[in-house]
């Protein structure tokens, strides 16, 4: 008798830890759509760098495996260090060719992550027209100095319309007279 009630309790204890985890793994979607919308948009680096934070922090004790997540974060990270550091060579008047070399390396190493790399880009054909003699002067390079509410900003709006969308998506459900069980709101990052 000892051993079944045993097993109906450890059976028990297993249901509820299913079910918890498929209501976190569900958040945990939301939550990745959201930095999906984010990168479609092209936000700064910035504002990727805080939202993969704000997921890692929520998800860490919750069993979801964050590993890709995590690797996103560093190269994101190690990629405003190499941005900050170009920043750095600019300021410090590099020559030409230096500044063109870092560029170029700056794209290499990075150019299969999510942040929007169309600056450095920009930056570089702008040198290397110069260098060409196809320009007359440089502009000051400010592509990566963002003002500080600005990340916050960006991020609250885009919160509101992906908030916005939801509510149209149970809206819709509510008016097909849906039977399905009602999702839970998204509230990541509500400011």
């Amino acid at each position: 008798m000892r051993r079944w009630s045993a097993i109906l309790l450890s059976l028990f204890f297993l249901f509820i830890f299913n079910i918890s985890f498929s209501l976190t793994e569900k958040d945990f979607r939301h939550s990745l759509n959201f930095y999906k919308k984010l990168v479609e948009k092209k936000v700064s680096v910035e504002e990727l760098i805080f939202t993969l934070e704000k997921i890692i922090s929520k998800y860490k004790d919750i069993g979801v495996n964050l590993t890709p997540i995590r690797e996103k974060l560093l190269g994101l990270k190690a990629f405003k260090t190499s941005k900050d550091s170009y920043v750095e060579v600019e300021e410090r008047g590099a020559g030409l060719d230096e500044r063109i070399s870092v560029l170029k390396g700056i794209l290499n190493k990075f150019r299969n992550i999510d942040a929007d790399l169309s600056g450095i880009e920009k930056r570089l054909k702008q040198l290397e027209e110069f260098k060409a003699g196809g320009k007359e002067s440089l502009e000051k390079f400010e592509e990566f100095r963002i003002e500080e509410d600005t990340a916050t900003a960006t991020i609250k709006e885009d919160f509101e319309e992906f908030r916005l969308e939801e509510d149209k998506v149970e809206k819709s459900k509510k008016e097909k007279g849906s039977e399905s069980e009602t999702e839970e709101k998204f509230e990541e990052f509500r400011p």
